[in-house]
């Protein structure tokens, strides 16, 4: 199976050179044959969101030639708005399709894992995982990363309490708070403060050592929320991250 990584141009833009390492490295890992996508146009999904169907549709028509011409058998993505666009707005919107899956990383892994049965050493800590909100809240997609988790010796993983969920009867992973990073882009004066609030409100009364987050623009919000309260005894760790330092070759 040939793998093609997207987002690759959105983790540099934003600083995630040692998330995009444990990427490569866990496939690596998972003897997988992967590439990744370098022609990739930063956050192409928004343009969608803001309506901009014409350029949308320039852009992902370019997105689509050149998985093709990497003669792709699937598409992963640290990041879930490109799944999301793939599963439904494009079709709906554009009119055309990928013609190969488009997955969130956490799916493959999970995948993969369930096939191969790899050899994990014990992760003795507490991890928080934030439940990335597209994946969590629109697409329901929460328990790839919890499969991933179960085959962990020894780790103990928390998640945000969302107080009804059991009497709604739903996933408290639906109503994941975001750590706001969006507004980096969208309105950086609220930026800062949301962040802080974040892990101050949500991350800190539950004092993990370790906090990641499915999606990696919610562990960037993590990240510099970390920064801007001033929190070191929490240390961010992307799932990716995780795995590296735990899989067995």
């Amino acid at each position: 199976m040939r793998v093609v990584l997207a987002g690759k141009v959105n983790l540099l833009h934003t600083n995630q050179t040692d998330v995009l390492e444990s990427i490569n490295s866990v496939f690596k890992k998972m003897g997988m044959e992967f590439v990744e996508l370098d022609k990739e146009i930063v956050c192409g999904e928004a343009s969608i969101n803001l309506g901009l169907l014409d350029h949308a549709e320039e852009v992902f028509s370019e997105f689509k030639k050149n998985v093709h011409d990497l003669k792709a058998d699937v598409v992963v993505s640290a990041y879930a708005a490109g799944v999301a666009k793939w599963s439904n707005e494009i079709p709906e919107l554009l009119n055309f399709e990928l013609g190969v899956p488009y997955i969130h990383l956490s799916q493959l892994i999970a995948e993969e894992f369930e096939k191969k049965k790899p050899n994990l050493k014990p992760f003795p800590h507490t991890y928080f995982i934030q439940h990335g909100c597209t994946l969590g809240r629109k697409m329901g997609q929460y328990d790839f990363i919890r499969e991933i988790f179960k085959l962990i010796p020894e780790i103990k993983v928390l998640e945000e309490v969302y107080p009804t969920a059991e009497l709604e009867g739903i996933d408290s992973a639906e109503f994941n708070s975001c750590p706001g990073s969006w507004l980096n882009f969208s309105q950086p004066e609220l930026g800062e403060y949301v962040k802080e609030n974040y892990v101050l409100d949500v991350v800190k009364p539950l004092n993990p050592e370790y906090v990641g987050s499915t999606c990696a623009n919610g562990h960037l919000g993590i990240r510099q929320g970390l920064e801007i309260a001033e929190i070191e005894n929490i240390k961010p760790l992307f799932f990716t991250q995780l795995l590296e330092s735990i899989m067995e070759v």
